[in-house]
């Protein structure tokens, strides 16, 4: 009998040796003949993916990875990367007319998978099909372009306290986080947008649960198991929390709705809030009774407030330090963008207030320093797309068929396009001309995404960077600082780490954040005296 264990277990390693082999082989086999950079059978391409994040800072976003390895292997237009058994394979596209091909497919699910236990499942920017169209109905009517204009004054309001506060460091000379500062400003614009009234984070800091979920964001991407228990123990407490805080307020809303007999006006909303609640303030006048939201509807409608405040923080935020940045090392590019507001605004901050009273749309004629927000943009996406196709699907490139579907992630990626001087001659050099007239075509320019999924905010965030500039930009200076630049840059792409440091090697939290959190000097510029 016991001459018969060894034999048994032999056996059985046997077999798990061949059922591996097997599964490495079945898997390895589909990317053999695909573009991508040189394949193991044995580790895919996870040594290469390895071996490239090593010439990176710790935590650096995933776009800043495939960039260089696009760079290092010359690979152009879509190509292959076998991460499997740690992740899906990717395919990466960089060509552009190739992404507008694929604009209208579905979300990865990953992106879901990642956020849900976190925030909540069907987030917009991660939902598909009905609950996708559902959201993106509620919301559109308060991000169009039309009922932007008319929160001008909110973040000129807004916006003013942030100048206050910058008087105030102007001051006291000391470094501060411009992330942090700006995180204040957005939260408040954002939060008043959603729920029409003040959050006051500005005043009296109100951030800390929110940030804190963004760092679970992060921690949810990780592999390591020790932090992945961290995870487990500490998000609940945090999510409950958020959740039950957001509840309320939408229960206090909906009962002052129905007291009021109030049904939100599309064209005219009063809130975001009020929007999401209209269909259901509309089925309470209909039965006559005041129908409540299943758990499941309330579970959508908390889960999509905390993503409209976590994703404002992202583009505005992230591209208004990197402007900053740009501006203190361009001063002939700042000298522009004075110029310009003076020119359209007045030499004064009354005269600008008053121009922004009467004329809100003012802010659109503003095209250089829109132009500047868009090449800091460019030079520092907050991210990538990522897309999921159906099953069977193909793309044509050059004369040749490509497989994208079993379960692969298709990620749009736009840095390497941002940076391919095919598109953008010395992609490393700050050129806000690049962007005026028609300068840049739309489909080269990614950092909002395209089509119908494209970020539904973007209108809102552009308002709020141009409101930022016009009532900051010329009245202080903004220097960076503990900068260290590199002596040799880690990337073969750009070489703006040897004048900037790894700063400009953006962090994964979760989208491309400022690494740091942006820390700068502020002084009074003297320019308007």
């Amino acid at each position: 009998m016991e001459s018969e264990i060894p034999v048994l277990l032999l056996a059985f390693i046997g077999a798990v040796v061949v059922y591996a082999t097997n599964q490495i082989y079945q898997h390895r086999r589909k990317f053999r003949d695909l573009p991508g950079p040189p394949h193991s059978f044995l580790w895919g391409h996870l040594r290469i993916l390895t071996k490239v994040a090593g010439k990176f800072p710790a935590n650096t976003h995933l776009q800043a990875y495939l960039t260089e390895i696009a760079h290092q292997y010359d690979l152009q237009g879509i190509w292959y990367m076998d991460l499997w058994p740690f992740t899906f394979g990717l395919v990466i596209v960089t060509d552009p007319d190739l992404m507008d091909e694929m604009i209208n497919m579905n979300q990865h699910r990953m992106f879901d998978d990642t956020l849900s236990p976190l925030i909540g499942s069907n987030v917009v920017a991660t939902a598909n099909g009905p609950v996708w169209k559902k959201l993106h109905n509620w919301m559109a009517p308060a991000f169009a372009l039309s009922h932007v204009r008319t929160q001008v004054g909110l973040l000129t309001d807004q916006t003013l306290l942030l100048r206050d506060t910058f008087k105030k460091l102007a001051k006291s000379k000391s470094v501060i986080s411009l992330e942090g500062e700006l995180s204040k400003l957005t939260f408040d614009i954002v939060g008043r947008i959603i729920f029409n009234f003040p959050l006051y984070a500005q005043t009296k800091g109100n951030l800390d649960d929110l940030k804190m979920i963004s760092n679970l964001v992060v921690e949810a991407m990780s592999m390591n198991p020790i932090v992945k228990l961290k995870l487990a123990l500490k998000k609940n407490a945090i999510r409950k929390r958020v959740d039950a805080s957001i509840t309320d307020k939408i229960n206090e809303r909906l009962v002052a709705l129905r007291d009021q007999n109030v049904v939100p006006s599309r064209k005219e909303p009063y809130s975001v809030l009020d929007l999401m609640l209209r269909d259901k303030i509309i089925e309470s006048q209909k039965s006559k009774e005041n129908t409540e939201f299943s758990q499941d509807e309330m579970a959508l409608l908390v889960t999509n407030i905390k993503g409209l405040l976590l994703g404002a923080q992202g583009t505005t935020v992230d591209s208004l330090c990197f402007t900053y940045m740009m501006l203190a090392t361009h001063p002939e590019i700042l000298q522009k963008v004075r110029e310009e507001h003076d020119a359209i605004f007045g030499k004064s901050v009354e005269a600008t207030l008053q121009a922004l009273e009467e004329s809100p749309r003012k802010l659109e004629e503003l095209t250089y320093s829109a132009a500047v927000l868009k090449e800091a943009l460019r030079m520092f996406p907050i991210g990538f797309s990522m897309k999921q196709a159906k099953p069977g699907a193909t793309v044509t490139y050059q004369g040749r068929k490509y497989p994208i579907d079993d379960d692969l992630a298709i990620i749009l990626e736009y840095q390497h396009l941002h940076y391919n001087p095919a598109y953008y001659p010395e992609p490393d050099e700050y050129r806000p001309e690049r962007f005026l007239g028609e300068g840049v075509p739309r489909q080269w320019f990614r950092s909002f995404s395209r089509g119908p999924r494209s970020c539904i905010g973007q209108d809102l965030a552009m308002n709020i960077m141009l409101t930022v500039l016009l009532l900051t930009v010329r009245e202080f200076d903004l220097t960076c600082s503990g900068l260290k630049p590199n002596a040799n840059p880690r990337a073969s792409y750009t070489r703006l780490d040897t004048i900037f440091g790894d700063v400009i090697h953006q962090e994964s939290l979760p989208e491309a954040k400022p690494r740091g959190g942006m820390m700068m000097k502020i002084t009074e510029s003297g320019y308007m005296k």
